[in-house]
């Protein structure tokens, strides 16, 4: 569960919303555009999963989207620790990371839905998508040029004509958000992140309960669709970088 959008969604609005606002993006960025590479990936080598094969026992199927190569999963716990070693450089992080990252992978394979092919692709492409990400990101920052991070979304933006599945649209649309909440939030809140610690846990509930509560709402009102899906995870993406810190930034820093 570590690898999934759940975890990923409540440590990246913890950091971005109460730690730190510049690891929060250069980390949301590469574990959301990292999702986009893994699905294209997937379709690109298109390659069936292990389940339904004798002798072979597979479990949490709801998790099994998509095509087998490479793990989504391992790649995305790959993105995640790998950028927090990085950042940190502490033996412990690196200790944590690298069992997190090994745990996700057998579980994948425990739970019969990748092969071992499948995690060690996963591993590889999140260590060079990662550095790959944070290059781009640091060197937009460096330059004050946010728009160079357009070499990633434009053709993001062209696969949504090619790759007709909920999980792209689903992704597309966070990173869309993301990428558009990111140019608003920096030249006109310009949020710090820095707070009380009563403050930090009234961001954190706040913050948290609009999200859930928006993501409901949105998918009950809008029909069924992957367009659907691209317009209510952008909304996520514009919630977590523009609508909550501009109400923190508001009413309770």
């Amino acid at each position: 569960m570590t690898g999934e959008e759940t975890f990923y969604i409540i440590v990246a609005s913890t950091i971005f919303w109460c730690i730190n606002k510049k690891f929060g993006y250069k980390l949301g960025f590469a574990i959301l555009t990292g999702t986009i590479v893994n699905t294209a990936v997937k379709d690109l080598v298109n390659s069936a999963r292990p389940i339904g094969i004798t002798g072979v026992r597979s479990l949490r199927l709801e998790t099994a989207t998509g095509q087998s190569f490479p793990s989504g999963h391992t790649q995305g716990s790959t993105t995640f620790w790998v950028s927090f070693m990085a950042k940190t450089k502490k033996k412990w992080v690196y200790v944590v990371g690298i069992l997190a990252i090994i745990l996700v992978g057998f579980s994948r394979m425990y739970l019969g839905v990748h092969y071992p092919v499948d995690i060690i692709g996963g591993l590889v492409i999140g260590i060079i998508w990662t550095l790959i990400s944070n290059y781009i990101f640091e060197y937009s920052q460096k330059t004050k040029n946010p728009w160079i991070l357009m070499i990633i979304i434009v053709p993001m933006l062209i696969g949504l004509i090619y790759l007709r599945q909920k999980t792209y649209y689903s992704i597309s649309g966070t990173v869309l958000g993301f990428y558009i909440g990111y140019i608003v939030e920096t030249k006109y809140i310009m949020y710090d992140a820095r707070s009380t610690k009563v403050k930090q846990l009234i961001k954190l509930f706040l913050g948290l309960g609009i999200l859930i509560t928006l993501k409901g709402l949105i998918k009950v009102i809008l029909p069924i669709s992957i367009f659907s899906d691209f317009f209510r995870y952008a909304i996520v993406g514009l919630w977590i970088t523009v609508g909550a810190p501009y109400i923190f930034k508001r009413f309770i820093i």
